[in-house]
């Protein structure tokens, strides 16, 4: 594009804040935008905007302002997150699992790869599905391209007895390569059938989003695209007609990001500005296109020579011991005066950064995560969590239970058990002691919830577990009040001010975090827009629940103060920190270990599935194994982790420190990041 201009550079290097000092010169005789690719780069972009021009020179992150675009050209369309937009892709299959579809004269045949267990087979498909159209893949186009792909392999089938295939692949994927020419006929078969399967789930998952007016983050990035191509005139365009257009971390851009950047700017006299660090573009795997910044003008920053900062490199003989070191040496960065919000542990996986949240709390140094995680395993969140669904539903039995066995009201088992038993006889008032009702048949869990609410068991409990339940019927009683009358988020703050037991004294640094974790979900609750009134409520924690289930909630990083960030290494995009601690450097989790995906779509090859469903010999496909092979899947994998790790070190000023925990192993198909390091 002769209308690009990239702004090329390493990290640290300048590239953000020459960036921003174009967008604020620009800003002053022309309309922009500042994008960041990311939650954490806008953030970062916005508070470094904050105390300069931040109203001259708005910042939006890419998919917010595609989102924008979208509605504006649709009022009617709806935004849903990613367990909704899984709901939507479940119901396209519901035909398909009901043994409705195909229709009985189709020549299709129903016993293909992992479709013999449909929830698994529903998570892959789903996952083949977002990649095609990542790649902009029609569903018309799938078998055809499946078509010519097994055309490819079958028809002249490669070596599959060749020395360096048989020593790639492991003892399980090697068997499968025992094949003999009607195998590989009826595993062709099965794999054309597997295609036309995924073409109509594809179609009737987009004919869907389209006939209920609903989009996710790819469909938005779509319609956005598709209405700024249709509409090129700036008249047209309204609002969202810019003369400039900056754009920060530029090479995690997708096939879509990059389509919506150029319909952004074109028809008209734009200009596209990019900032890229291409050392920096560690996910080519998940979609990002560095290679299409080579289409416009480029421009290398020069900059102050980057010092590497030299690391600590520890192993420790077990994880804890790992966690207690990491902590050890930010107290010690702490003592030397760095400031807390300084202070970084990048993870690979940010579910790995409890045992350093529980170290650095019982120092008494508070944590603020950033990141993509399983937000709703963590306690504070499942009690946070468990108060809603209770008032919403009050025969909801996991979360009353947890309530009940929860700091708050510690009931011991025996109460419980008391509580979950058959209410008290009408007769007992005439006896000293309390009898069973003979005639209460319900199930335990609905006894509890109404034994709960009204106090039918509570002759059986002590006076102490008796005054807590009075107490928890009456917060009930309140907080649907409460939800009845005040908006959703307001009444929510009321339930877990009155019914979360805190962690600690105020100021302690367990308590400020819980306040933070609470924050995050409150945040999540609020881009749901549930409503009001306890219906709303009990949509919502519906809702919840599938996000639970489908979706790593994303945190988004803020600077804090007095609070040590434990953040994803993707989620500290834009970012960079005084002290850097990265842990956890061994094999299997820092680099993770290469799992291939359940179903490969290639250009050449078209569609591998893993699984050989039916095969005689072998539970595993021959072109699914050939195609890891040929492309070298695990390597590429690897070497993807190798940029991720270069790209975690780069975010430390002055400081880092990089650890492992156990004994090294010998690194054949995964490495030890940490003994590459010291050697």
């Amino acid at each position: 594009m002769n209308d690009m201009l990239v702004l090329r550079a390493g990290a640290r290097s300048g590239k953000t804040t020459q960036l921003i000092a174009r967008a604020i010169e620009a800003a002053k005789t022309s309309q922009v935008i500042l994008l960041g690719i990311g939650s954490s780069s806008a953030a970062n972009l916005r508070s470094r905007l904050r105390p300069i021009a931040e109203r001259a020179v708005p910042v939006a992150e890419i998919g917010e302002l595609a989102a924008e675009i979208a509605h504006f050209a649709d009022p009617a369309l709806r935004a849903i997150d990613e367990a909704s937009a899984y709901r939507v892709f479940e119901r396209a299959a519901e035909d398909l699992f009901a043994g409705n579809w195909p229709p009985t004269e189709a020549t299709i045949d129903v016993e293909v790869a992992e479709l013999r267990s449909p929830e698994r087979f529903l998570e892959h498909a789903r996952h083949l599905v977002e990649r095609l159209r990542r790649a902009a893949i029609a569903p018309r186009d799938v078998v055809e391209r499946a078509a010519r792909g097994a055309t490819a392999f079958y028809a002249h089938p490669p070596n599959l007895s060749s020395p360096s295939l048989l020593a790639y692949l492991n003892d399980t994927a090697r068997g499968s390569l025992e094949v003999d020419n009607e195998e590989l006929l009826r595993q062709h078969r099965r794999e054309m059938d597997l295609a036309k399967i995924v073409a109509e789930l594809y179609a009737r998952f987009e004919a869907s989003l389209q006939g209920e007016h609903l989009a996710d983050r790819l469909a938005t990035l779509s319609l956005a695209t598709a209405w700024l191509r249709s509409n090129p005139a700036t008249e047209a365009r309204g609002t969202f007609a810019f003369d400039a257009v900056f754009v920060d971390d530029a090479e995690h851009c997708d096939e879509r990001m990059h389509d919506f950047l150029s319909a952004l700017v074109e028809g008209s006299s734009s200009r596209l500005i990019l900032a890229c660090d291409e050392e920096g573009a560690h996910r080519p795997m998940q979609g990002a296109r560095v290679e299409r910044l080579a289409d416009g003008e480029s421009e290398r920053l020069t900059a102050s020579a980057r010092i590497d900062v030299r690391p600590t490199v520890e192993r420790s003989p077990n994880r804890e011991s790992e966690a207690q070191r990491v902590v050890a040496w930010i107290d010690e960065r702490i003592a030397a005066g760095t400031a807390t919000e300084d202070i970084a542990i990048l993870l690979r996986d940010l579910d790995d950064g409890v045992r350093f949240e529980h170290a650095l709390h019982d120092r008494g140094i508070a944590t603020a995560r950033a990141g993509r995680c399983n937000f709703f395993r963590l306690p504070e969140i499942l009690d946070a969590f468990a108060l809603l669904c209770w008032v919403a539903d009050p025969y909801a039995h996991g979360a009353l239970l947890r309530i009940l066995e929860g700091p708050r009201i510690a009931l011991s088992d025996a109460s419980i058990a008391s509580l979950c038993g058959k209410a008290a006889s009408d007769q007992s008032s005439f006896f000293d002691g309390a009898e069973r009702t003979s005639d209460d048949a319900r199930a335990k869990a609905i006894r509890l919830g109404d034994n709960v609410l009204s106090g039918a068991a509570d002759p059986f409990l002590s006076e102490l577990a008796r005054e807590r339940i009075a107490w928890l019927r009456a917060f009930h009683a309140r907080s649907c009040e409460l939800v009845a009358s005040a908006p959703l988020l307001d009444a929510i703050d009321a339930i877990w001010n009155e019914g979360l037991a805190p962690s600690g004294a105020q100021g302690e640094a367990r308590e400020r975090s819980r306040q933070i974790l609470l924050g995050a979900l409150r945040s999540r609750i609020a881009d749901c827009d549930a409503g009001y009134g306890i219906a709303a409520l009990f949509s919502l924690c519906e809702h919840l629940h599938e996000v639970a289930e489908r979706e790593r909630t994303d945190v988004e990083y803020r600077r804090r103060e007095g609070f040590v960030t434990i953040a994803e290494i993707d989620a500290a995009t834009g970012l960079s920190f005084e002290a850097v601690a990265i842990p956890s450097l061994q094999a299997g989790l820092f680099p993770a270990y290469y799992v291939p995906p359940a179903f490969l779509f290639t250009p050449t090859y078209g569609l591998a599935a893993r699984e050989n469903a039916g095969g005689a010999k072998s539970t595993r496909a021959a072109k699914h194994a050939y195609v890891n092979y040929r492309y070298k899947l695990r390597e590429r994998h690897i070497e993807q982790e190798r940029r991720l790790f270069a790209f975690a070190r780069s975010r430390a000023n002055s400081a880092l420190l990089l650890t492992a925990s156990g004994r090294p192993t010998r690194g054949i198909n995964t490495p030890e990041f940490l003994e590459e390091y010291r050697r």
